[in-house]
């Protein structure tokens, strides 16, 4: 276990080499980048970190005022802010999420996955798709519409271990190489969050998301009873390393970020 710079987060790498991946450098999240005065250095600055958890406030839980995954995220992703992205998430909501998108990456194709139909809030920028993340079908038919590869794929959807692990076995080889794929939510492996919630974690936690990663450390192998053999294969190959960020509740928070090697 490594204790991680951000102020509130704690960070357990999971990975199949064994150690975890420290954030990109950069200044910490709470550091705002101030232009010297000056037309000239004014354009030159660079974006503001902390940018991403001020567009999450009022749209999503992922902002600081709940589970603080904006910190996370923009760590990793800040350098690709002014560039073309491509950006996958599963589970829509009223949309906070993507307008957060669509704010801070100005340059981002965006499309969202749910289970209810939401196109009243598709942009010039952002498609959506009404889809079940558990059904291999429904997710090959939003790839038969709008395919990979895929610069982030983020799961913030129904969080049952179903879900979480068939999405991540059959989404993950659109991760593009060097890109991230999300699993958010893995709190719900814990027992804080079952059986009233649904999430369909076994007695002995045998089967949950975290579990799963937890093995994946000891053993470099997925093990999954909603995966086929390929697919877990596969993303056990793949994953170049990976980071589980915990914030302290109550209640807790945990989101797992999984890199895709950048080279077959």
């Amino acid at each position: 276990m490594r204790r991680a710079s951000l102020p509130v987060l704690l960070v357990l790498g999971l990975a199949s080499c064994g150690r975890p991946e420290a954030p990109p450098p950069g200044p910490a999240p709470s550091t705002v980048a101030t232009p010297r005065a000056g037309p000239a250095s004014a354009a030159a600055a660079p974006a503001p970190i902390g940018d991403l958890s001020r567009f999450a406030v009022g749209r999503t839980d992922k902002g600081p005022q709940d589970h603080g995954f904006t910190e996370v995220y923009e760590r990793f992703l800040f350098t690709r802010r002014s560039g073309p992205i491509r950006i996958l998430e599963i589970g829509i909501d009223q949309g906070g999420s993507l307008k957060m998108w669509a704010d801070y990456f100005p340059r981002a194709e965006i499309y969202g996955i749910d289970i209810e139909d939401r196109r009243s809030m598709e942009t010039d920028r952002v498609r959506t798709f009404v889809a079940d993340q558990s059904k291999r079908d429904q997710l090959g038919a939003f790839l038969a519409k709008y395919p990979g590869p895929y610069d982030l794929i983020l799961d913030d959807g129904g969080h049952s271990m179903e879900q979480q692990q068939v999405s991540l076995g059959f989404l993950f080889p659109q991760v593009a190489p060097g890109g991230i794929y999300v699993v958010e939510d893995v709190h719900t492996s814990l027992k804080a969050f079952f059986p009233y919630r649904g999430f369909g974690a076994d007695a002995d936690l045998g089967n949950t998301t975290l579990r799963m990663l937890e093995r994946f450390l000891e053993t470099g192998k997925i093990e999954s009873r909603y995966m086929s053999a390929d697919e877990a294969a596969f993303v056990a190959k793949e994953v170049e390393v990976s980071n589980l960020f915990h914030r302290p509740g109550p209640p807790p928070s945990l989101t797992c970020l999984l890199r895709r090697k950048a080279t077959p």
